[in-house]
């Protein structure tokens, strides 16, 4: 009966361990998808010199990609809040002639349209929507933002976004697994 017990014991020590092993081995990393552009290529700047304070949600990295289009997320301290690190792009955003919007029969000569990029859960989503009284102008921007050049990209936390030529803009959140979009005159989408 002692041989018995003795196994048993040896079995679940056994088990035990190899469990552990398994759950101290390194994750496999997470891939963005195979067209998500290769964010290596671009030139890192400082995160400290894009850190805007919002009323609502603390301190933000706020960088504007354009002179129309305005970008931020999470630029708190760590750890990053799940499941993402709530990237938020609004503006004119390029590549968005296949994205649907509501009241698109209802626009009016010097309405503007304007897009945005949220996370959703799991993922992120692009939208648009339109408003009056603009007059054909691009939408106001906020003036706390401050230009990432093309060819540059800036990282906190779990976020990388970069900024390219031909109005690209990239972000990738791995904060809960690889999730991001990419904005561009060729068609944004979002994952």
């Amino acid at each position: 009966m002692r041989n018995v017990a003795d196994l048993a014991v040896h079995a679940l020590g056994a088990l035990t361990l190899a469990a552990s092993a398994l759950a101290s081995a390194p994750q496999a990393l997470a891939v963005p998808p195979p067209q998500f552009p290769n964010l290596d290529g671009f030139t890192a700047v400082p995160a400290d010199g894009y850190v805007a304070m919002s009323t609502t949600s603390g301190p933000r990295i706020t960088f504007l990609a354009n002179s129309s289009l305005v970008c931020d997320f999470y630029g708190g301290a760590a750890p990053a809040p799940q499941p993402s690190q709530d990237i938020k792009c609004s503006g004119e955003l390029p590549g968005m002639d296949d994205v649907p919007f509501p009241g698109a029969s209802h626009l009016r000569p010097g309405d503007c349209v304007v897009g945005s990029v949220n996370f959703k859960g799991p993922g992120y989503e692009l939208s648009r929507m339109s408003y009056g009284g603009c007059g054909g102008n691009p939408a106001a921007l906020p003036s706390n933002g401050k230009l990432l050049a093309a060819g540059q990209k800036v990282s906190y936390l779990n976020v990388t976004c970069a900024v390219g030529a031909d109005n690209l803009v990239a972000c990738l959140d791995t904060t809960s697994g690889d999730h991001g979009f990419v904005l561009q005159s060729s068609g944004s989408w979002a994952f």
